[in-house]
């Protein structure tokens, strides 16, 4: 059976002053109708510029794709036209940006963006998408819709914003939704508002979701499965319950330690040692390895393969030894 959306080794290159740089790294993963996939990592990690891959929004003369494919239903989006791919923006897969703030227009009022949007893939008149414009702002959860609609961004709080972004998302219905950390500059009350506002339309309307995040709790709460990236690679993915029960990779197991445990007891926060290594100096063997406490001397000149535990739990350590491998890509 055709996948939703199928990911398969998608590597993309940023062009450097000493020749391209590739900032994401052969990863795969498939994506169901009405599923929730989390993709988690620190910053850096290549999360975003996946996102701007599906989409096809990745700058111009500054990054592109060098290989793999992404397809949709089994049509692959790398070989469309430009003007094929703005038929698929919107319509079929949209996207919820980090920061409304910039991602909406600050000379047109909220209606005319929503509006704009509809009428971009749908023939109706200006006064029937302004109408559909100010039912959605409705739906998600935006009292007063009808004077909201004529605000312009810089007149609404963080969240009405980010309701707001998310109404020109679902404006077409598309089938896929990603949502690019859309609670990271919002207060936790907030945060907790969109998320359930996701989720309801998520049931109503059974859209996919690619909720890219860095919180570990947002994903348990939400999603179905993740995948965990680290340095343009995806070093772990799999079932979420039996991921948070059992991870696998050293970087997934300092993820799930460095969240706060409020058991009463004073303990010093846990953090992972140093940072994600730049994309022009990732090293030869495991990208992790100057960071993890299991290194060994293998894990310094040989890259890992991935193991397959079962399931859909898949990981790239060499602490699984080759009698596990029986899933080695």
């Amino acid at each position: 059976m055709t996948k939703l959306l199928s990911v398969d080794n998608l590597t993309v290159e940023f062009a450097g002053p000493s020749g391209p740089v590739r900032v994401v790294d052969g990863i795969s993963f498939s994506l169901e109708k009405g599923e929730t996939l989390g993709i988690v990592g620190e910053s850096g990690s290549g999360k975003s510029v996946t996102s701007l891959s599906i989409m096809r929004l990745l700058p111009k003369g500054k990054a592109a794709i060098a290989q793999g494919d992404i397809r949709l239903q089994g049509e692959s989006l790398v070989r469309l036209s430009e003007k094929e791919m703005r038929n698929v923006r919107g319509k079929r897969i949209a996207m919820i940006f980090q920061e409304p703030m910039t991602a909406l227009n600050p000379v047109f009022k909220v209606g005319s963006q929503i509006a704009e949007a509809i009428r971009r893939h749908a023939r109706i008149s200006r006064k029937a998408a302004r109408k559909e414009a100010i039912e959605l702002l409705g739906d998600v959860g935006i009292s007063a819709p009808d004077q909201v609609a004529n605000a312009y961004p810089h007149q609404l709080s963080g969240g009405m914003r980010q309701r707001v972004m998310i109404a020109i998302a679902m404006a077409c219905n598309p089938e896929i939704l990603i949502a690019d950390e859309p609670t990271t500059a919002l207060d936790v009350t907030i945060q907790a508002q969109i998320l359930d506002l996701m989720r309801k339309l998520q049931r109503e309307r059974g859209t996919a979701i690619i909720l890219i995040t860095h919180d570990l709790g947002v994903v348990a709460e939400t999603c179905d499965k993740v995948s965990v990236m680290y340095a343009g690679q995806i070093v772990e993915q799999g079932d979420v319950g039996r991921l948070f029960r059992e991870p696998k990779h050293p970087y997934t197991m300092g993820l799930l330690k460095s969240i706060p445990q409020f058991s009463g007891k004073e303990k010093q926060l846990y953090s992972i040692a140093g940072q994600v290594p730049h994309p022009a100096d990732y090293p030869a063997g495991c990208r992790f390895a100057d960071r993890c406490p299991f290194k060994m001397d293998v894990c310094v000149t040989d890259e890992p393969g991935a193991v397959d535990f079962g399931n859909g739990h898949r990981c790239k350590c060499h602490l699984y030894g080759r009698e596990t491998n029986a899933g080695v890509d």
